[in-house]
């Protein structure tokens, strides 16, 4: 858990881009292709669900599948 709290918080300081930016011109389907398509190589394959999670998390794949998997808090 330690790793995942010093990435979450170097990530939103910007070091290293480990977390996307909240750009409201881009589509999310763009914004997170790269997170999306690793969460359907995983089988999770509903894309709109998938954009649910990745938003809550900012982006970080780990904390989405753990969303997705009804564990939010972790």
């Amino acid at each position: 858990m330690g790793l995942d709290l010093l990435m979450n918080v170097f990530g939103g300081l910007g070091a290293g881009g480990l977390t996307v930016p909240n750009n409201p011109d881009v589509l999310p389907e763009e914004l997170y292709a790269t997170q999306l398509q690793q969460l359907q190589e995983m089988g999770f394959f509903d894309t709109q669900e998938n954009i649910r999670a990745l938003r809550a998390t900012s982006g970080n794949v780990h904390a989405a599948v753990e969303r997705l998997l009804g564990n939010p808090g972790q």
